[in-house]
C-alpha cells in the first residue's frame, strides 16, 4: 500500500484524526513487530485499551497475527479476507504492507467480527434475492410494468411493456416520460399525471404501435410523504374492445334470434294472442311460452284490462293440455255463499235447491286441462284455506259428499292487486300467496307502449270491420289522439273506444270529434304534420311508426343504439324500415 506521506510517523499522525471513527479495528505494527497504532474500534475488539496496545508486540495479541504479518514484511505480498482467531474471537482480516520511499516501515491490518461481516454479506445476498424476485414478478406479469423514479426517468420495464408498447428496453431506459411522449411513444403519460396529482391516477394511452392501452400509476412515497418511485402498470385493452364489439354484435344477433323464434312459435297461434310487439310484451310472451311446457303454477300480475286472461290462454293453448278444457274461474263474481259449491260442486241433497243429481264443480269440469282463477285476490278470506288444501293435494270433496277425488289439472291465477300488500293486510292467506306465486308474469299497463298502440288499433279495426261488416278507417288527428292517451282500463278500454268510434261513425273515417272526450284532449295535429291526411289508417300508421324508428336512428347514431329507447330490438327496426323504404 503505498502512501502520499513520506515517512510512518507522518502517517500516523493522519490516521489518529480519522480512523477513530471507522467501526473496523485498525492496527499498524512495525518490521519489529511492536504496535505503533490502535484505534478504538481495535481496542475495543480485542478487550484493551488504545495506550495498552499501543508498545505491545503482535505477538502478544495473537502468534498468527505476527506470522502473517512478519511474511508481508519479507515479501509485501498483501493478505485480504483472513479469518483469524484473535482473543477467542472470529475475525476477518486483511493486512496490507505500509511503503515509503525506504521500503516497507510498517503493516496496516484491519479486522472486522466475522459475525459483522456475515450479516453484511447475508444482507447483500437477500438485496440479490430480492433483487431477482421482483425481476421474476415483473418478467410473470402479462400486464405491462414499469418503474419511474421521482422526476418520470424509466428504471425499469418488464417484457410485456414491451411487447405492449412496441418499444425496447434499450431504447426507452433511463429516458424521462416527457421525452416519451413528444417522441410519439404513447399520447399521454400517466407517470406526469402522478407527479402533478400526487396520487393513483388511471388513463387510456395511444401507443406508437396504434394500441388502447390501460395505464395506472401508483405512487410509492417514502417516510417523509414524498413520491420516490411510481409504479405503473399496462394492460392492453385493444383486444377487449375487439371483444366488446363482438359481444355488442352478438348480443343484437341473440335479440334478433329471440325475435325470429318468438315469431316462429308464435306463428300457428290466433292473432289475438300476441297483438302487442313491443320488447316488454315480446318478452313476457317469451316467458309464457317457456313456462307453458311444464306444470308450474303460474301467477300472472297486472292492471285490469292488460289480457291477463289472454295471457293464460296463450300459456294453455301451447301446454301439453291444449287438447283439455280451459276454465276461467271468476273470483269476484261468485257469490261468498256458493264459493264452494261453485269450485268444487255438490252431492245430491246437500242443501235446498240442490240438484236431485248433483253437479261437478268447475274444479272437475278442468280435468285434463288449465284451470284459471281470475282476480284470485277476491276469492273469499274463508275459503282460502281449502283452496291451498286443493292445490296441494290435487283432491278435492264435493259439498255434502264423502268421496276424495282426484283433478289432474294446471293451474293459473290472475290478479289485479298487490297480493304481497294483501297478504301485509291480513286480507289474503301468506301460504296461499306463496303457493301460488311459484312463476309470477306481469303484464305493463298499456299507456306508455306507442308501438302495441299501433298494434292494438290494426287489429281492432280489422276486427270491427269484420263483426259488423263495416269499411271505416281512423283519420291522423284521431289517430294521434288514441296514441297519446293514457288509458287507465288497458286494452279493454282502448278495444271499446275502437268499436264504439266505428260503429256510431257517419263517415267511412273516423274523426276526432268521434272519440270521447277524454280521449280527444290529448290530440295535437302538429305531431302528425307529415302523415297521410285522408289515407287509410294502415297508411297513418305506417308513416308516424316510419317518423318515430327515422327521429330515434337520427338521435342515437344507430338502428342498435336507438331499438332500447324504442322499446323493440334492432332487427325489428330493420325489417321495418325496408319496409317502409325498401331496400
Amino acid at each position: 500500500m503505498q502512501t502520499p506521506h513520506n515517512t510512518l510517523s507522518e502517517l500516523l499522525e493522519v490516521f489518529g484524526s480519522v480512523t477513530d471513527i471507522v467501526p473496523d479495528g485498525i492496527i499498524v505494527v512495525l518490521p519489529s513487530g511492536t504496535v505503533a497504532y490502535a484505534n478504538r474500534a481495535a481496542a475495543r475488539f480485542l478487550g484493551s485499551s488504545q495506550e495498552e496496545l499501543v508498545k505491545c508486540h503482535a505477538r502478544d495479541i495473537q502468534r498468527s497475527l505476527w506470522d502473517d504479518m512478519s511474511k508481508i514484511f519479507q515479501d509485501g505480498t498483501p493478505q485480504l479476507g483472513v479469518r483469524s482467531s484473535i482473543g477467542g474471537k472470529l475475525y476477518i482480516t486483511n493486512h496490507l504492507p505500509l511503503r515509503f520511499k525506504t521500503g516497507i516501515e510498517g503493516v496496516v491490518s484491519f479486522f472486522q467480527a466475522v459475525f459483522v461481516y456475515d450479516k453484511y454479506a447475508m444482507e447483500l445476498e437477500s438485496y440479490r434475492e430480492m433483487a431477482q424476485l421482483l425481476d421474476s414478478i415483473m418478467e410473470s406479469s402479462y400486464d405491462g410494468l414499469w418503474i419511474t423514479d421521482r422526476q418520470g426517468n424509466v428504471v425499469k420495464l418488464n417484457k410485456a411493456a414491451e411487447r405492449i408498447t412496441g418499444c425496447k428496453t434499450d431504447d426507452i431506459l433511463g429516458r424521462n416520460v416527457a421525452e416519451l411522449v413528444a417522441n410519439g411513444y404513447v399520447d399521454e403519460s400517466v407517470t406526469m399525471e402522478v407527479l402533478k396529482r400526487k396520487t393513483t391516477v388511471t388513463l387510456v394511452q395511444t401507443t406508437k404501435a396504434d394500441k388502447r392501452v390501460l395505464a395506472t400509476g401508483n405512487p410509492i412515497l417514502n417516510s417523509k410523504g414524498e413520491i420516490d418511485v411510481i409504479i405503473i402498470n399496462d394492460r392492453d385493452i385493444t383486444e377487449l374492445d375487439r371483444i366488446r364489439r363482438e359481444l355488442d354484435e352478438s348480443k343484437a344477433l341473440v335479440d334478433q334470434y329471440r325475435s325470429e323464434l318468438l315469431d316462429f312459435q308464435l306463428r300457428d297461434l290466433e292473432s289475438n294472442f300476441f297483438v302487442c310487439r313491443s320488447r316488454e310484451m315480446e318478452s313476457i310472451y317469451e316467458r309464457a311460452l317457456r313456462v307453458a311446457r311444464f306444470d308450474s303454477t303460474v301467477l300472472i300480475n297486472g292492471e285490469s284490462g292488460v289480457g291477463k286472461g289472454q295471457l293464460a290462454k296463450l300459456i294453455h293453448h301451447k301446454s301439453e293440455r291444449s287438447e283439455g278444457p280451459f276454465v276461467r274461474v271468476d273470483c269476484a263474481a261468485i257469490v261468498d255463499t256458493l264459493f264452494e259449491s261453485e269450485l268444487y260442486g255438490y252431492e245430491k241433497g246437500a242443501f235446498t235447491g240442490a240438484g236431485a243429481k248433483g253437479k261437478p264443480g268447475l274444479v272437475e269440469m278442468a280435468e285434463g286441462g288449465t284451470l284459471f282463477f281470475d282476480e284470485i285476490s277476491e276469492a273469499p278470506l274463508g275459503q282460502q284455506v281449502k283452496l291451498l288444501r286443493f292445490l296441494d293435494e290435487k283432491c278435492i270433496m264435493r259439498v255434502g259428499g264423502s268421496t276424495v277425488r282426484a283433478v289432474d289439472t294446471r293451474v293459473i291465477a290472475a290478479t289485479n292487486r298487490d297480493l304481497a300488500e294483501q297478504v301485509k293486510k291480513n286480507l289474503f292467506r301468506e301460504d296461499l300467496f306463496y303457493r301460488l306465486n311459484v312463476v309470477s308474469l306481469t303484464v305493463p299497463p298499456l299507456r306508455g307502449r306507442t308501438q302495441d298502440i299501433l298494434d292494438l288499433i290494426t287489429f281492432f279495426t280489422r276486427k270491427f270491420r269484420s263483426k259488423h261488416g263495416i269499411d271505416r278507417s281512423i283519420d291522423s288527428e284521431a289517430l294521434d289522439a288514441l296514441l297519446h292517451y293514457e288509458y287507465p282500463g288497458n286494452v279493454r278500454e282502448l278495444e271499446n273506444i275502437v268499436e264504439s268510434a266505428m260503429v256510431l261513425s257517419r263517415r267511412d273515417v273516423v274523426t276526432l270529434n268521434e272519440l270521447p272526450p277524454s280521449v280527444r284532449g290529448h290530440a295535437d295535429p302538429g305531431r302528425l304534420k307529415n302523415a297521410i291526411e285522408q289515407g287509410s289508417l294502415k297508411k297513418a300508421i305506417d308513416q308516424l311508426e316510419l317518423e318515430h324508428i327515422a327521429e330515434a336512428v337520427r338521435k342515437y347514431g344507430s338502428q342498435q343504439k336507438a331499438a332500447p329507447h324504442l322499446g323493440i330490438n334492432q332487427s325489428t327496426i330493420s325489417r321495418k324500415m325496408k319496409k317502409y323504404l325498401g331496400s
